[in-house]
């Protein structure tokens, strides 16, 4: 290389490098001897020198989900502005995959991890608590004091899909709820219940069935919540999915969206819109979230990261807001 260009060794490793500032002429004959030899720096002697890879770990829930998709893209974009790669592992709500991803990750030394699935802040409290490299958590919590943590706000989006129900005359209304593991479903409930309450509505007036996050699961949770509340004319749903497997549940039964029952989704994902027909939502932030954990975790990686001493500084909350499409209406006629 220092031959093709006439210069010393040294000076390639300066000019490449950037480390300091070389005479036009110089630096043009080095990058024209790199492009007429094809020559790629060494990225692993990079990072032995620089002690970092460039790479930020993300861990999720379910790759094949259409919400962890978006946010994936989300943080990919805002990582490659910050020149960053990443290494995307799929946790599948499994805590021994989790576990060996967490270690994986630490073994190939990125810089950072995204932890944008729910159930490990808690279920991975300890190693989170000596982790190795600088850590974010997306949309869901911790109770090791001090990891920066980003989340919408799952209560107020509970309530806000519940409202919206209250407010078109329903008194008979259903949740298909996801498992305990899912960090975001106890808020989601606890909302839709405050909203009833508010509204003077007691416990008789919402009938509760368990989903898994997924169409197949919000299908059977649909099912099963006909079974035990025929009269239900709206259901508020975990999320989009479970939703539009609660429509599909209805319409193999005859009944027709929202004429005969409204449903309501959580995410505000782009397929919503889509659907037949499209699904009232609650939306939340996937874009600001994602922005906000690469930058963070970024600064983190070039800063060291602080004291983990519970700083509140560290935690944000970011508002959501209801999307009001056809899937919501007035219950039926002649109902109470």
């Amino acid at each position: 290389m220092g031959d093709r260009a006439g210069v010393s060794t040294a000076t390639v490793s300066r000019v490449l490098s950037g480390a300091v500032k070389a005479r036009p002429a110089t630096r043009e004959r080095v990058l024209a001897a790199v492009r007429d030899l094809g020559y790629r720096p060494s990225g692993v002697a990079r990072s032995l020198k620089l002690q970092r890879t460039q790479t930020m770990g993300v861990i999720i829930s379910d790759v094949e989900n259409p919400y962890f998709a978006e946010m994936v893209r989300a943080i990919e974009d805002v990582a490659r502005e910050l020149d960053y790669a990443l290494l995307l592992c799929n946790g599948a709500e499994d805590p021994e995959r989790e576990a060996a991803y967490l270690e994986v990750l630490a073994e190939r030394r990125v810089d950072g991890i995204i932890i944008a699935t729910g159930g490990v802040g808690k279920r991975h409290a300890r190693w989170l608590a000596k982790a190795p490299v600088p850590v974010v958590m997306v949309n869901t919590e911790t109770p090791v004091a001090g990891i920066p943590t980003i989340l919408s706000d799952n209560h107020a989006g509970g309530r806000m899909a519940a409202d919206l129900l209250i407010r078109l005359g329903h008194r008979a209304i259903g949740h298909l709820s996801a498992p305990g593991a899912h960090a975001a479903s106890a808020p989601r409930l606890a909302g839709v219940r405050d909203a009833l309450k508010s509204a003077g509505l007691g416990s008789d007036c919402l009938t509760i069935a368990e989903g898994d996050g997924h169409v197949a699961g919000g299908e059977r949770a649909m099912i099963e919540l006909l079974a035990s509340a025929p009269s239900v004319t709206g259901v508020v749903c975990y999320n989009d999915l479970t939703a539009i497997g609660a429509m599909r549940a209805l319409r193999g039964r005859g009944w027709r969206v929202p004429r005969d029952v409204s449903v309501e989704g959580f995410d505000g994902l782009d397929l919503a819109a889509y659907v037949d027909p499209p699904l009232t939502t609650i939306v939340q932030q996937k874009a600001v979230m994602a922005r906000w954990a690469v930058e963070h975790l970024a600064r983190l990686i070039k800063a060291g990261p602080p004291p983990r001493d519970g700083n509140p500084a560290d935690s944000v909350r970011l508002p959501v807001s209801l999307l009001e499409r056809e899937s919501t209406g007035p219950p039926p006629s002649g109902h109470p």
